[in-house]
């Protein structure tokens, strides 16, 4: 009895933290520079790099400077931390081929890094649909000396 008490609770446990982590919001490690100076990524050593909190909610509701987090519109494998810089309905100039003015269409967002010269973004793979979309990165959790909220 005392075996199967260990266990419901072991499992109920388990249950509550994959449902926070799914509904509420979890930590993530920022790989790459492509969103320096903001965000450190691109140390090989895993404990000089940012781990974000990424908050899952209300994401469908972000503004030009909300960071989030992506699925790659062209690499189902990898995921993207890069900033909104235009909504849907807003008109943007691609920096690398400013005669292809684009519309971003509804449910989509124009999202870029913030350091120029490590960029793979919109620039590359055009706006972004919103159900590509993983989190809002709302606060640096590590290293202990950068602790911060994300603001805009």
């Amino acid at each position: 009895m005392r075996i199967f008490r260990t266990l419901v609770k072991g499992t109920v446990g388990t249950c509550v933290v994959f449902t926070f982590f799914d509904v509420v919001g979890h930590p993530a490690q920022v790989v790459g520079n492509s969103m320096q100076p903001t965000l450190q990524g691109g140390d090989a050593r895993w404990y000089k790099r940012d781990i974000v909190w990424l908050s899952t909610w209300n994401l469908y509701k972000c503004s030009p400077g909300t960071i989030l987090t992506f699925v790659s519109p062209r690499d189902p494998d990898a995921v993207h931390i890069k900033r909104v810089t235009a909504v849907e309905n807003a008109i943007v100039r691609p920096e690398k081929r400013p005669e292809l003015i684009t519309d971003i269409p509804k449910g989509h967002y124009w999202m870029e890094g913030d350091n120029p010269e490590h960029r793979h973004d919109s620039n590359v793979y055009g706006p972004v649909s919103t159900s590509l979309v993983k989190g809002r990165a709302t606060h640096i959790i590590w290293p202990p000396n950068r602790w911060q909220r994300l603001s805009k």
